[in-house]
C-alpha cells in the first residue's frame, strides 16, 4: 500500500496565527502531522529563517499559497519561499465567471507553470466547485488541464468541493491521477453549505473512495483542511488525523 504524508492546512487555524504565529506553529508541531500547508500568511518570516524554524519543529512543507498576482512576477518572493520551504508545488485559486473566463484563466496557468518551471517547481491549482462549470458540455477545469503542460500544471484537488460540484472525487482522481501532488481531505455535512465543513469522517464526502483512488495516483499529501468547527481546532485536527491514520495515512 502507498505511503502519504500528512498535511494540515495552515487556514484551520488562521485566528490563532494571526495572534502568534511562531507559538502556535509549535503547538501544531505537537499534533502529529507531517507537514504543514501555508495558505499566505508566512508570519512575516524571511524564507530561510521560516524553513529553518519548521527544521527546528520537526515539520515538513506540504505546500505554499500565494496570490496568482505574486506568481505571474518571476521575481516575486514566492518563489523564493517555496525553495527555501522544499515545498511539493506553489498553489492559487480564484473565483471567476468559469464559463466565460476559462480561457483568461489557462493563460494565466500556463505563464505561472512557466514561471514555477523556472524556479524548480510546479503550479498546483487548487479547485473549489466553480471550476466544475460546464463550458460548452466540458467541466472548465478539465479543459484548462488539458491544454496545459502536464509537466508544469498540476491539480491540488480538493475532494469536498467536487463533491459539492457533483462530481465523483475518486473518479476525477484517478482521471488526473499523474497530475496531483498533494489532495485536500475535507469533509462536510451540507455540501452546499460551506459552514458545516466537518472533522474527516464525519460528513458525507467518500473519503475512503478518494483515498483509495489517491493510492493509484502521483499524490504525495493528504491534508486535512476545515474551514469551519464547532469545536476547536486543536480537538478537530486531532480527530481527523486519527481517521487520516485510520485509512493508512502517516
Amino acid at each position: 500500500m502507498k505511503e502519504f504524508k500528512t498535511g494540515l492546512q495552515l487556514y484551520n487555524f488562521r485566528r490563532e496565527l494571526n495572534q502568534d504565529f511562531p507559538g502556535t506553529l509549535e503547538k501544531i508541531s505537537r499534533l502529529g502531522y507531517r507537514g504543514v500547508e501555508f495558505y499566505g500568511n508566512y508570519g512575516g518570516m524571511e524564507p530561510r529563517a521560516l524553513a529553518d524554524f519548521l527544521r527546528k519543529l520537526g515539520l515538513q512543507c506540504a505546500g505554499t499559497m500565494f496570490k496568482p498576482e505574486q506568481l505571474e512576477d518571476q521575481n516575486s518572493d514566492a518563489f523564493e519561499y517555496a525553495k527555501a520551504l522544499q515545498s511539493p508545488a506553489v498553489t492559487f485559486g480564484v473565483f471567476i465567471d468559469f464559463a466565460k473566463e476559462y480561457q483568461a484563466l489557462q493563460k494565466r496557468c500556463e505563464v505561472i507553470g512557466k514561471n514555477a518551471m523556472h524556479h524548480g517547481t510546479v503550479l498546483s491549482y487548487h479547485n473549489h466547485w466553480l471550476e466544475f462549470t460546464l463550458a460548452d458540455g466540458i467541466p472548465a477545469m478539465n479543459r484548462i488541464l488539458e491544454a496545459c503542460n502536464p509537466a508544469e500544471v498540476f491539480l491540488e484537488l480538493d475532494v469536498c468541493w467536487l463533491s459539492r460540484a457533483g462530481l465523483d472525487p475518486a473518479s476525477y482522481i484517478r482521471k488526473y491521477s499523474q497530475r496531483i501532488r498533494q489532495i485536500h481531505f475535507k469533509d462536510i455535512i451540507v455540501p452546499d453549505d460551506p459552514a458545516t465543513t466537518c472533522e474527516l469522517g464525519r460528513g458525507c464526502i467518500d473519503l475512503q473512495g478518494a483515498y483509495q483512488a489517491a493510492c493509484e495516483s502521483a499524490c504525495e499529501w493528504l491534508i486535512y483542511e476545515q474551514d469551519n468547527t464547532t469545536l476547536t481546532p486543536w480537538e478537530s485536527a486531532a480527530i481527523s488525523l486519527e481517521y487520516l491514520h485510520r485509512l493508512g495515512a502517516r
